[in-house]
């Protein structure tokens, strides 16, 4: 009996711990797709920018440039951690080689920081 009753104990921690993890995968999950998609966000705020003063030919370097730029710097150094696990997806998705040079060369930097 008592056999039987640790070998459903034994279970039910194997269930419990099997939950737990799907919790985790699912909460990295998001969390990858959060980072996505603030770094799409700035991305395209960004570029908007570079296109508008390109066509009117106007300086890109305004205060709100350098703002958008600095924040996006900022949240690569406070979350360094968790963005070098999807630096990956990151590099194949967003940073590519055809982004616009000003706003790759803020992820280049990151990932210079990072060696």
């Amino acid at each position: 009996m008592e056999k039987n009753s640790e070998e459903d104990e034994e279970g039910q921690l194997e269930e419990q711990i099997e939950r737990l993890q799907e919790k985790v995968e699912s909460a990295q999950s998001e969390q990858k797709n959060l980072f996505l998609v603030i770094f799409q966000r700035f991305i395209m705020l960004l570029t908007e920018h570079l296109v508008r003063c390109e066509t009117g030919s106007v300086d890109i370097s305004t205060p709100w440039y350098k703002n958008c730029v600095e924040r996006l710097q900022q949240v690569f150094l406070m979350h360094h951690g968790t963005i070098q696990q999807y630096m990956g997806t990151l590099e194949n998705l967003l940073f590519t080689a055809e982004l616009d040079h000003h706003i790759l060369a803020v992820y280049q930097q990151f990932c210079a920081l990072q060696l």
